[in-house]
């Protein structure tokens, strides 16, 4: 027991006390000069915090943006089976179903991988017969403007009449 508590008990006199300052809940009371520059350095603070904040949101952004981001049908895909020099396309076309034409187009260009079980000429012209191939090539592209009197070679095609044109002065004459 402490001594405050036994003499408490036994309902003697206590000793001396040390008296606690009463003003220790109450609020201070700065000057207005100390108010103010209070005041100020919470602004400061304040504003400077804001501006810390709008740089980290602009770096997150910028971040976010600039990293690669990988789509989920080209997710790494690995099979015990497959080498690891394989690109994820790779990976990803023996998956899918062998016998579908696969169309890729990315910065290194365009690529069409056909199955071995059709031909070109099943792909491109329905069927197998090389015989028939000529007439589809014997289609003539014109090359040529085809306003009257005009010789210029062929730049645009107009949209709603389908003719072909040298410049954009014959593309307005045709479309209107």
């Amino acid at each position: 027991m402490t001594k405050r508590q036994r003499a408490k008990h036994n309902k003697e006199e206590p000793e001396e006390y040390l008296e606690l300052p009463m003003e220790t809940g109450k609020k201070r009371q700065f000057t207005e000069e100390e108010a103010a520059l209070r005041k100020s350095e919470v602004a400061r603070r304040r504003k400077n915090q804001s501006i810390q904040r709008a740089e980290k949101d602009k770096q997150d952004t910028i971040n976010r943006l600039l990293k690669k981001q990988a789509s989920k049908s080209k997710k790494n895909i690995k099979d015990e089976g497959t080498p690891d020099d394989q690109s994820p396309a790779d990976r990803l076309q023996q998956i899918q179903d062998p016998h579908r034409l696969h169309y890729v187009q990315n910065l290194q260009g365009s690529t069409l991988t056909i199955p071995n079980k059709y031909t070109v000429n099943q792909v491109f012209y329905g069927h197998d017969d090389i015989s028939n191939t000529s007439s589809i090539s014997n289609v003539k592209r014109i090359t040529t403007c085809q306003v009257e009197g005009c010789k210029g070679t062929r730049k645009y095609v107009a949209k709603k009449s389908g003719k072909v044109v040298c410049s954009y002065d014959h593309y307005q004459l045709v479309e209107i």
